[in-house]
């Protein structure tokens, strides 16, 4: 049973990935919403994203073997403006 749920892990890495990433970005626009009127929970909730999904660029590309420092610092670029950018909307 566990090399058949392993194989199929495997088989469908790109899209059971792709899919927890959407979630995880599903949840955190919910919470953004959930929490409209409280400004330093919304951008705690951006910087929280951001670190998600910061960790979910390395975590994939280390499993698919191809990390490497420039596509590091592609998603730690990507992370960083959208946290400037929820510092400059939720908490100006």
């Amino acid at each position: 049973m566990n090399d058949e749920l392993t194989t199929y892990f495997m088989k469908h890495f790109d899209t059971l990935s792709h899919i927890f990433l959407l979630l995880g970005f599903v949840v955190g626009i919910i919470g953004i919403l959930k929490m409209r009127y409280e400004v330093t929970s919304q951008f705690l909730i951006i910087l929280a994203l951001a670190v998600f999904y910061l960790l979910w660029g390395v975590v994939y590309h280390d499993r698919k073997k191809d990390l490497t420092l420039k596509l590091f610092l592609e998603y730690f670029l990507l992370a960083s403006i959208a946290t400037v950018v929820g510092f400059l909307v939720f908490l100006r």
